[in-house]
């Protein structure tokens, strides 16, 4: 069963990568070689992919631009790309203003007046009294270091603070330029760095024990148990819109009370009834990587991740009947197994959301596998679950 769930969730991950992202097309522009702007739709696609072409729907057809062709292209209140700073190729502008700040697909740049400079760090081998040490060239500060000299104070203990990456340039330049008192503009400034949130669960799980092994012992047990349960939680989630509107990761917390039984009838010389019973109440705190595709009417999306099920409480019954002839034996209520406390595991799903002016709300299916529910020697169990979810998110 789980091998047909994993591949029931893969399918149709496979087909909305099919459906879902061969096209995003929004709101956006063309400037032409002679500085005029044209409206239409850019499909919204990777740097990796924009730096190399842009893909235009104007009114009247759909026309892939290189870099040679146009001055740039860019999405309403969102990025904008340029064809100057790089020969042959667009680049990303991050910031524009008396210093202004661009990214690529292996550098940033920075242009002050009419020079661009381009900051990286490497790995250099360096010798020293005939030895050879490996150390980093960080060259980047000292051009950042010069170029804001001329308004920021302490340029050297500034520079030594932050990374090369794209949050702290951007923070850097836009202080420089508010340090000059000029007119800049960075793009992307409607999207925040780290976005948090919100939202309730809940779902109906089918979840089985599985016995693998087990000694004569235990053959009063069945060799599988199901059990349908609901249960409600919250969830919450932490994404970064101005670098990726694709990748999150999500947390939550469900509380479930599962109860599973069976009758086992075992015929030897006496004829023996044996039935089983088996409560969890457990919180579940799944934790996932996400992946959504552009939406469309909807928006759909794949996780996985890794589960902790903490089972607050654990109870087992073995009722126990053996008929010899015509006399029947009833036998005191005893534990049936022993339970762990905890179980780990891993998990994937995939769901759809839809936007709402205030919230999201979706739903999902997901497959759990889990560790052993009970080992001691001479038993050992399994238990995976099937989750049809339903979710409200808060925007």
């Amino acid at each position: 069963m789980k091998n047909k769930i994993l591949l029931v969730i893969v399918f149709f991950a496979f087909l909305a990568d099919r459906s879902f992202s061969q096209s995003d097309f929004r709101d956006g522009f063309i400037i032409t070689l002679e500085n005029d702007t044209i409206k239409g739709l850019v499909d919204y696609r990777s740097n990796l992919k924009n730096y190399k072409s842009c893909v235009f729907l104007g009114e009247r057809e759909k026309r892939k631009y290189h870099p040679h062709e146009i001055n740039g292209f860019g999405y309403d209140n969102d990025k904008f790309y340029a064809s100057q700073i790089l020969e042959g190729s667009f680049v990303e502008v991050l910031v524009t203003g008396d210093i202004s700040l661009y990214k690529s697909k292996e550098k940033y740049h920075v242009k002050k007046d009419a020079d661009i400079y381009d900051l990286a760090s490497f790995r250099e081998e360096v010798k020293i009294d005939r030895k050879v040490y490996v150390r980093d060239n960080n060259k980047w500060r000292g051009i950042l270091s010069i170029l804001i000299g001329d308004c920021l104070n302490n340029t050297n203990d500034v520079v030594s603070k932050i990374n090369l990456n794209e949050r702290s340039l951007t923070t850097l330049i836009v202080g420089y330029n508010q340090c000059k008192g000029s007119e800049y503009k960075e793009f992307k400034a409607g999207k925040p760095w780290i976005k948090y949130d919100f939202g309730a669960a809940t779902c109906l799980a089918r979840s089985e024990i599985q016995v693998i092994y087990s000694s004569t012992y235990y053959n009063y047990l069945a060799d599988s148990y199901s059990s349908v349960d609901p249960s409600v939680g919250a969830l919450f989630s932490i994404s970064s819109p101005r670098i990726t509107e694709k990748i999150e990761v999500q947390g939550e917390i469900h509380f479930i009370k599962s109860a599973y039984s069976s009758l086992i009838v075992l015929n030897k010389s006496s004829t023996e009834y044996h039935d089983t019973y088996i409560d969890l109440t457990t919180l579940s705190m799944p934790l996932s990587l996400k992946y959504s595709f552009p939406e469309k009417k909807y928006g759909l999306y794949v996780q996985a991740g890794i589960n902790l099920d903490y089972h607050l409480k654990t109870e087992s019954r073995r009722m126990t009947e053996i008929v010899t002839g015509n006399v029947v034996n009833t036998y005191p209520e005893s534990p049936a197994v022993e339970i762990n406390n905890y179980q780990t595991g891993y998990w994937g799903g995939i769901g759809i959301l839809k936007s709402y002016p205030k919230f999201k709300a979706g739903i999902a299916v997901r497959y759990f596998d889990m560790s052993t529910l009970n080992s001691a020697g001479l038993f050992m169990a399994k238990s995976n679950r099937v989750t049809l979810n339903l979710f409200l998110i808060r925007k």
